[in-house]
Order: structure tokens, then C-alpha cells, then sequence
């Protein structure tokens, strides 16, 4: 075997290896990478969504205070109404009677929907906080690939000046 033919030789087993290198590496970084890219693509997801459940909570904690004042105007009307049927300045019992009934109605109701408003706050709120626990728990699984295939292009300069194409496979040693 001359020397150019082993030359030749481990030029093409090189390639060889050079190729199923290229192979392995492009196999796993599409792997690794789809799955981070649907992980980042979730958090971008729940990063656009963040600003309409904000809304969302300020709406809601609009209805709960305006009920919430409401309810305790109605309930002011009836104890007024209590009061002034202990005083003796109302002496219509039954109709007192009623509106006072009315107002406590009311009052509860208003009650309710304050505590209701409040109750899908707070349900809007820790589901977001848990959507937000498992996107950084994912977040935390993508992976920086400090290692894999690096490439570059320039001058280079010596007798005569051309341009050279460079491959490689290594591992950054900074950001």
C-alpha cells in the first residue's frame, strides 16, 4: 500500500466518521431540541395569556367591591329601618316589615356575588400560579448546548489571501 493510498484511506474513513458524527449530533440536537422548543413555546403561550387573566382579576375585584358596597348600604337600610321601628317612628309594622325584609334580601344577595367575584379571583389567581410552577419546572428542563457542531467563515492571510470554511465539533467554554 503506497502512501497516497493510505492517505486516501483514512481521508475517506475520516469523512465516514466525520459524517455519522454529523449524523448523531443533528439526530440528538432535533430530539432535544424539538422538545425544548415546545417547552418554550408553552411559556410564550402563558407569557401572552398573563396580561388578559390580569384583566380578568381586575374585572373581578371591580364587581366583588362594588357588591361588597352594595351589600352594606342595603344592610345600613335595613338596620335603619330597624331602628326606627324600635324608636317607634315607623308604626306601619307589616310594611316596614317588608322593606326591611327586602333590604336584608338584597344585602345577601350582594353578598353572595361579592364572595362569588372574590372566590373566581382567587381560583383565577392560584391556577395561573400553577400553570406558572410547571412552565418554569419545564423551563428548567431546556438545556443550554454548550457542546455540539460550531461553524465558521473568514479571511485568511498569508502568502496569497483567500477564504476558508471551518467545521467543527467541540464545546464552548463561555456563553
Amino acid at each position: 500500500m503506497t502512501v497516497s493510498s493510505r492517505i486516501t484511506t483514512y481521508l475517506v474513513a475520516g469523512a465516514i466518521a466525520a459524517a455519522l458524527l454529523f449524523y448523531g449530533f443533528g439526530q440528538l440536537s432535533g430530539i432535544l431540541g424539538a422538545r425544548d422548543a415546545a417547552i418554550t413555546q408553552a411559556s410564550r403561550a402563558q407569557l401572552a395569556l398573563h396580561g388578559a387573566l390580569v384583566r380578568q382579576r381586575a374585572h373581578l375585584q371591580s364587581v366583588e367591591r362594588a357588591k361588597a358596597a352594595e351589600a352594606v348600604a342595603r344592610a345600613g337600610v335595613a338596620d335603619s329601618l330597624r331602628a326606627a321601628l324600635a324608636a317607634g317612628r315607623r308604626v306601619d309594622t307589616i310594611t316596614v316589615l317588608r322593606q326591611i325584609a327586602a333590604a336584608d334580601s338584597g344585602a345577601w344577595r350582594s353578598c353572595r356575588v361579592s364572595l362569588l367575584a372574590c372566590e373566581q379571583r382567587a381560583d383565577n389567581a392560584e391556577a395561573e400560579a400553577g400553570s406558572l410552577h410547571r412552565r418554569l419546572t419545564a423551563q428548567l428542563a431546556v438545556h443550554d448546548r454548550r457542546c455540539g457542531l460550531f461553524g465558521g467563515v473568514g479571511v485568511s492571510a498569508g502568502l496569497k489571501i483567500g477564504t476558508g470554511l471551518t467545521i467543527g465539533v467541540g464545546c464552548r467554554l463561555w456563553p
